[in-house]
């Protein structure tokens, strides 16, 4: 497959399920770059920061407009988690990617299994 045409469904696979399922998009970018495309573990992490924000605003927008967003607890986790992003970056660094890697699996798993069950 031609790369770019890959990283165009990429784009489109994780922008629907972070507007179906409130996602990040990192369940679906970060595998699919390292797997598919051999990217890096902290490559991956890091572009799929930065895609999320043109796909969280385009949700975000179409939410808006249908009044789904609650602006308080927006505000509250919206000031925590960007102080938590530079922190998990900062501290992400330092973890060989074989370890960061097998977290970010065992995360996913347990995610999976609690959905699954509950």
């Amino acid at each position: 497959m031609i790369p770019t045409l890959g990283y165009i469904l990429l784009g489109l696979v994780a922008g629907f399920a972070s507007g179906c399922f409130g996602i990040g998009g990192g369940i679906v970018i970060v595998p699919v770059l390292m797997l598919a495309f051999k990217v890096d573990y902290h490559v991956a992490v890091g572009t799929s920061l930065a895609m999320i924000i043109p796909i969280s605003l385009a949700g975000s927008a179409a939410n808006f407009s249908l009044g789904k967003i609650n602006w308080p607890i927006f505000w509250a986790c919206a000031v925590a988690g960007a102080v938590g992003a530079v922190l998990g970056s900062l501290f992400i660094q330092k973890i060989p990617p074989l370890y960061a890697k097998r977290a970010f699996a065992v995360f996913l798993l347990y995610a999976a299994a609690r959905l699954w069950t509950k």
